[in-house]
């Protein structure tokens, strides 16, 4: 949007996979990579493990293990014979392994599926290549073997939900027959199948029953997991609700008196029912704290298709507000309630502390700001933002007590799932980019425009949006489109600054920022290629390389009207890489030929039009790599690119350029 003579030389015209880091600087993304809970592809490594006494060859793929150890490893190549011969038996050489567990030991033999093939001669070595070659080569080999270990999440269709609870990752996927959702959690063996138990509704409850006794009818039994009593007492003898149960036996329960082991006692409205997920739906998550320690949070998801539920990691909980339609599809804790939003502008609350109980009775209340609702996050100084798609709203107050609703905004809404929750919440309104900043008086905001640099793209892509990540540990918003592509906008306080393209070549089409066991932010995105990914991890797109473009303005050097003879650049980069250049003159005027040392096609280098020239960078903290120019124009503009699969992140840090002012341009 900018007028070119205005441009600050350091920012970019154009770019893809870079981001701005918080100090300004252009740093290239990090990849993504496969995730079921098993070790990372990137984080995979490769053992060398001399032998002697060889009467068999070690194929690529076998299991070797250690006859005395009992240690074991994949082969990564077949093994190499460097003296002797397997038909002699002394074949002597070494195995490439990976996937090492436990020490091989010197002297012990060697077998594969219990057959003796060499005898170890030393003990492994992690990464013992005997030069640069072979350890690239089998480290890239290793990454790759455990790349394929890592399986998508299994059942049809895309991922329609990814979430993380008391450190565990959670996947929803529609199952292999297509005729429900699956929830699947993330193992050190891969994704594992959770187990929602069944539903069963009683009456005339005469004595609570207590979690974990078993409930029985006759010769039926089954585990009680769950006691949501929703109207009457049980004192009374009137409760009434529900039990959620786990190791059912015996048959099926029947209407009837049930009783527990321990306490309980109510009669069962009819036979059990088993708690399923309706197929598809979009997924939306919050681990919610309604106990009063750490040990009481539980997750809590909605998808638009199914009722609420939640979940402690064992425990599937139907949440029934008595909707009519009961399927709400974004949910909030606030001010110790359950918000829930359903279609037709609704946002309900539970009673306080009481996520099951929806009654008016208890404190439960509906809220409307006469539209569709898109989302809620709270906001600084306690107050529960309320976004549409063309309003936003903000409620004071603790309960339905007291509780003030106040439009904030007619004419600003939120693009649903664009709603990020950063210092302040940033989300995509039909003007671009919006922030809410807080004003003077505490518990007010303003909104704030954040994207007019780049309106145009903005207009182009909002009808594409799909999700959007906030990266607490980079200052970043990420916006997610369907055609692969994305946004990252850097935040530093309450200042832009940037904005860079993404290409993942995969759809985020559900994302999500937690946080580990360890406190370190994680990143994650489900596609439609059934596997889940955790973002900002390895060096590629989950195997294929990382593309990037670096447009840099046309820099007039201070001078516009005077013709530059343009004798050579020097780049800064922080890290190790191989970049490809081409520079522009005159705004790609071809009059004025771009350097012959660059071989590129007359009137600049654009993509698809030039033939491109390298730099090789050191290996020093700041590498620097100077090209020889010998291009005339009156500003000079400059297309850099990477591709690389196996490299970690470059900074581009600082270009000068040398040159001889001419005479003005007449």
């Amino acid at each position: 949007m900018s007028p070119p003579l205005t441009i600050a030389p350091g920012k970019l015209l154009y770019s893809k996979n870079y981001e701005c880091d918080m100090m300004g600087r252009y740093k290239s993304i990090q990849g993504y990579e496969r995730f079921d809970g098993q070790p990372k592809p990137s984080d995979a490594s490769y053992w060398a493990l001399n032998f002697d006494a060889g009467t068999a060859a070690v194929s690529e793929g076998n299991t070797v293990t250690g006859a005395t150890s009992g240690a074991t490893g994949k082969a990564l190549i077949d093994g190499v014979v460097t003296s002797g011969a397997y038909a002699t038996s002394d074949a002597a050489g070494y195995l490439v392994l990976t996937v090492v567990t436990g020490t091989f030991q010197d002297d012990e033999n060697i077998q594969v599926s219990a057959v003796t093939k060499c005898v170890a001669d030393g003990a492994a070595t992690s990464r013992g290549a005997s030069n640069d070659t072979d350890d690239d080569t089998w480290l890239q080999d290793a990454i790759e073997a455990a790349r394929t270990l890592i399986q998508a999440v299994p059942g049809t269709g895309n991922i329609l939900g990814v979430w993380q609870y008391n450190g565990v990752k959670y996947a929803l996927r529609n199952n292999a027959g297509d005729t429900a959702t699956d929830m699947y959690k993330s193992s050190t063996s891969g994704w594992t199948l959770c187990a929602l138990g069944y539903r069963l509704n009683f009456t005339t409850g005469m004595a609570a029953f207590v979690e974990n006794e078993t409930v029985s009818q006759g010769g039926v039994t089954a585990v009680v997991k769950r006691v949501v009593a929703q109207s009457g007492t049980w004192g009374a003898g009137t409760a009434a609700g529900y039990l959620v149960i786990y190791t059912l036996a015996g048959g099926n329960f029947a209407a009837g008196a049930i009783t527990g082991s321990i306490a309980g006692a109510a009669t069962a409205s009819g036979a059990q029912t088993t708690n399923t997920l309706t197929k598809s739906g979009r997924y939306e998550f919050e681990n919610i704290n309604f106990g009063g320690h750490a040990g009481t949070i539980k997750m809590y998801g909605v998808n638009g298709v199914n009722q609420a539920f939640e979940w402690d990691g064992s425990t599937f909980t139907p949440i029934v507000t008595g909707m009519t339609i009961d399927k709400p599809n974004h949910l909030r804790g606030h001010k110790n309630h359950l918000f829930l939003i359903f279609k037709g502008g609704s946002i309900q609350h539970s009673s306080i502390g009481m996520p099951y109980i929806w009654t008016p009775i208890t404190g439960a209340a509906e809220l409307m700001i006469g539209e569709e609702i898109t989302g809620a996050e709270v906001l600084p100084g306690d107050v529960l933002g309320i976004w549409g798609r063309n309003k936003t709203a903000l409620l004071y107050g603790t309960s339905a007590a007291d509780w003030e609703l106040k439009i904030h905004a007619r004419e600003v809404g939120a693009i649903e799932w664009t709603i990020q929750n950063m210092a302040l919440p940033v989300y995509l309104d039909d003007r671009g980019l919006t922030s809410l900043t807080a004003t003077d008086v505490y518990g007010d905001f303003s909104a704030k425009s954040l994207s007019n640099i780049i309106k145009p793209l903005i207009d182009d892509k909002k009808t594409l949006v799909i999700s959007s990540l906030r990266v607490r540990g980079k200052d970043q918003y990420r916006l997610f489109f369907s055609d692969d592509t994305g946004i990252s906008l850097t935040i530093h306080g309450d200042k832009v600054v940037g904005f860079t393209r993404l290409d993942y070549g995969n759809p985020a089409l559900c994302a999500c920022s937690v946080e580990n066991t360890r406190g370190d932010e994680e990143l994650f995105f489900g596609s439609d290629t059934g596997y889940v990914y955790q973002l900002d991890s390895g060096q590629s797109f989950d195997g294929s390389a990382i593309e990037t473009f670096a447009r840099l303005p046309f820099n007039h050097l201070k001078s516009p009207l005077h013709k530059k003879r343009f004798r050579s650049m020097t780049l800064e980069v922080e890290g190790r890489t191989t970049i490809y250049y081409a520079p522009d003159f005159s705004y790609g005027d071809p009059q004025y030929p771009a350097a012959a040392s660059f071989n590129l096609n007359s009137g600049g280098g654009y993509w698809d039009q030039a033939v491109w020239g390298v730099f090789y960078w050191s290996e020093s903290t700041v590498g620097t790599a100077q090209a020889l120019l010998d291009g005339i124009g009156l500003n000079m503009g400059l297309l850099m690119r990477t591709s690389e699969a196996y490299e970690d992140p470059h900074t581009l840090q600082g270009l000068l350029l040398c040159y001889d002012v001419r005479g003005i341009q007449r």
